[in-house]
């Protein structure tokens, strides 16, 4: 013992100032391997062999040294700065080599990091976009699948036969129709717009190692980064797509609302429903597009339970703020003139919206704003302010331009609504409460913008829209061209103008001859009594949309004729037939305002909207009965072109009849100002069946002969095989004195 002591006096007496240890410094930059938080019974000892203790007594068994405290201290003040340093030179040689593997992959992606199957390390953003699109672009592009209604479908459903038969009865059948019968849908990438978001996966990937910081660097390396491949969609395709899917195979979601009836609020029971599950539908389509044959995926639709979003508790809250609103009234006052809205005039104005809310969702009481400007317009018209403002509308620059008189003023009825919307339901907004006790609101003039744009002067609103009408029509594969030529006769319609103070509106003089020099293509129109391809088919859909707006605006029209075929899509004796030059919809502006026409679509639906100042007519329409025609006849045609075995309905049999809808046009204090009656007289429409090559012992029934009229030129123009109708002697039309729009010639040889 006394030597050790002696030993370690001596190693502290060579320790002393000025001089370095004897003793090894223990290496700097060695991770201690003994857990900091072991207990001392779980220290190695001496006694158990472990480290430090090998071959040696226990600590115990010696005297402890005696050594100076101020030696101790000179010890670690000198090993301090030596450990420090070396860290230090650690820090600098990590930071040195991070910084410069900054700045030699400043620009590029960092080793490992994948985006799909591609792999893009150390490739810059272009490479990378360029290497993604290479490998997963052509694919998505390429994107075709079919859904099936159901296994059963899925197994024994011809996919070509059944696209063939939808495709020609694209016409025919009311959406209602075709949705019940459907078996199966085309989802196409291009429709869907599908497309792969390369700068977004490639900004993903680059940023791997930048956010995370240096361990997702080393991650990245060690173990690889992947950033996960994907599509994106155009929501509202989708959504039309998988509302199509769940109006055959489900059943839509009801939430809980509200309805007014004479001034009275009730509630309106909702119900659950099965829908298709958007998310899992979309990553089923993004699975098959990306896969190795995407021009080949095929699966079966499910639906999925969806739960109500506004429940009986949550409707009733809307309830009882939307009852103490028409309890309580609205006062509005213009230039000293006041009116106090009943409950039931208030309620006509009374609507709902589903809103988000936290994590749950609040019907939300609001105002239909068209509703409410229009009523809130017609009665300061009434009060004598009619010729308060005008307006006219102009194309320039690629913008609709609104212009009004110099000096001229406008009600600030937007202005007022809102006020009303807030007094009425903005604590309900808030808290939840109903608002109690009367509202009243003081309606403002505005000075009238000389010049505006079409959108500001809707915002301000000093015009608005007058009447607006939607058709829907059946989409897919096989019926492309006829939308493209529904779109194409929309987009040339769309901003055209009916002039102020008698200007006539020619469907024909706006829209040009519908042939191919004008964008038009081949697709369904009727052609010797069936359905048959031409140039331009599809386009009475949008001349049957502007005919319904203009008839719910209460203008007069001057020249309207019915299909030579009932279609069923269409309002029963609403439709307008089309074929330039001779068969025309033309309707007269009788207002003091011009009116502006506007078209929008999606895959499915048409919407025409006129816009300006409304006159304030009051339309009312009454339906007659229908009177019985010739009964439709039976017939099979033969396609060589088919496979054998072929057989699927073209054309369905309709019998002929008759119809009449009488139009009554009224200013607001009730005057008569027009009424016309719109007579359609139908033909029938032969059922029509394609079979493929005749097999031995097929037979045809008697009453289905072969047709042995020539078929149409191919690339005939469908206005051109439409109007020879019109150039058939005509019949007198009861209707044509009270406006020309009459009945519809008998059937003819050959007509739409």
């Amino acid at each position: 013992a006394p030597s050790s002591i002696g030993a370690h006096r001596a190693v502290a007496a060579e320790g002393g100032r000025g001089s370095r240890p004897a003793v090894p410094a223990r290496p700097t930059g060695r991770p201690d391997r003994t857990p900091r938080s072991r207990s001392a019974a779980q220290r190695p000892s001496a006694a158990d062999g472990g480290r430090h203790g090998r071959g040696k007594k226990r600590a115990s068994d010696y005297d402890a040294p005696r050594v100076q405290p101020s030696t101790i201290r000179g010890r670690r003040r000198r090993g301090l700065p030596a450990a420090l340093a070396t860290l230090l030179l650690i820090g600098l040689l990590l930071g040195g080599a991070y910084g410069a593997d900054r700045v030699i992959n400043e620009n590029r992606i960092y080793a490992g990091v994948s985006i799909g199957s591609v792999d893009v390390s150390g490739m810059t953003l272009e490479e990378a976009r360029a290497a993604v699109s290479g490998a997963y672009g052509d694919r998505a592009s390429r994107g075709r699948a079919i859904v099936f209604a159901s296994e059963e479908a899925a197994a024994s459903v011809d996919v070509g036969t059944e696209l063939a038969e939808q495709e020609a009865q694209a016409e025919q059948l009311s959406v209602e129709e075709a949705r019940a019968d459907k078996l199966l849908w085309v989802a196409e990438a291009g429709t869907l717009g599908a497309h792969l978001p390369v700068s977004e996966l490639v900004d993903e990937a680059f940023a791997v190692g930048r956010d995370g910081g240096i361990a997702e660097r080393w991650s990245a390396l060690v173990d690889g980064a992947a950033v996960p491949v994907r599509l994106a969609f155009d929501d509202d395709a989708v959504e039309t797509l998988a509302a199509d899917i769940d109006a055959t195979i489900g059943e839509p979601r009801q939430d809980w609302d509200v309805a007014v009836e004479e001034g009275q609020v009730r509630l309106v029971e909702g119900h659950e429903g099965t829908i298709v599950d958007r998310d899992h539908f979309t990553a089923l389509l993004t699975e098959g597009f990306l896969g190795d044959a995407p021009e080949a995926v095929s699966f079966v639709a499910e639906v999925a339970w969806a739960p109500l979003r506004i429940d009986e508790a949550a409707a009733e809250r809307a309830r009882a703020a939307v009852q103490a609103a028409l309890d309580g009234g609205a006062t509005f006052t213009f230039e000293g003139t006041s009116w106090t809205l009943s409950g039931a005039e208030l309620g006509a104005w009374m609507d709902t919206e589903v809103r988000p809310s936290g994590d749950g969702f609040v019907l939300a009481p609001v105002l239909d704003e068209q509703v409410a400007r229009a009523d809130l317009v017609a009665r300061i018209r009434d009060a004598g302010f009619a010729s308060a403002v005008t307006v006219s509308f102009e194309k320039a620059d690629g913008e609709v331009w609104v212009s009004t008189g110099a000096g001229s003023r406008y009600p600030l009825v937007a202005e007022a609504l809102t006020a009303a919307r807030e007094a009425l339901f903005g604590e309900f907004d808030r808290t939840g409460a109903p608002v109690a006790g009367p509202v009243a609101v003081e309606i403002g003039w505005g000075e009238a913008p000389e010049r505006a744009t079409f959108d500001e002067a809707v915002e301000l609103g000093l015009i608005g829209e007058i009447a607006t009408f939607t058709t829907e029509y059946n989409d897919g594969p096989g019926t492309a061209n006829r939308r493209h030529n529904i779109h194409h006769a929309a987009d040339r319609l769309t901003d055209s103008i009916a002039a102020a103070d008698g200007g006539e509106w020619s469907f024909n003089d706006v829209m040009g001859e519908a042939n191919e020099a004008n964008g038009f293509q081949a697709a369904n129109a009727i052609v010797n009594g069936e359905y048959e391809d031409a140039i331009g088919g599809g386009i009475c859909q949008v001349a049957t949309t502007v005919f319904n707006a203009v008839f719910e605006s209460g203008f007069p029209v001057t020249e309207r004729r019915n299909h030579s075929l009932y279609i069923s899509s269409y309002p029963t004796g609403r439709d307008a037939a089309i074929a330039y030059p001779d068969l025309d919809l033309a309707w007269v502006n009788d207002s003091s305002s011009d009116v502006l026409v506007r078209t929008r679509y999606t895959d499915s639906t048409l919407t025409v909207s006129l816009f300006g100042i409304d006159p304030g007519y009051v339309v009312t329409a009454e339906t007659g009965d229908w009177e019985a025609g010739d009964p439709f006849k039976k017939r099979t045609k033969v396609d060589e072109n088919e496979p054998a075995g072929t057989h699927y309905v073209k054309t369905k049999g309709a019998d002929g009849r008759r119809v009449t809808v009488h139009r009554t046009v009224r200013d607001r204090s009730g005057n008569l100002l027009h009424q016309e009656d719109f007579a359609s007289n139908y033909a029938p429409v032969d059922e029509v069946v394609v079979e493929g090559p005749n097999l031995p012992g097929t037979e045809r029934e008697p009453d289905e002969p072969e047709s042995t009229e020539p078929p149409p030129e191919e690339g005939r123009p469908w206005d051109e095989v439409v109007a020879g109708a019109a150039r058939e002697p005509e019949e007198e039309d009861a209707g044509e004195e009270d406006g020309g729009a009459g009945e519809q010639p008998g059937p003819s040889d050959d007509e739409e």
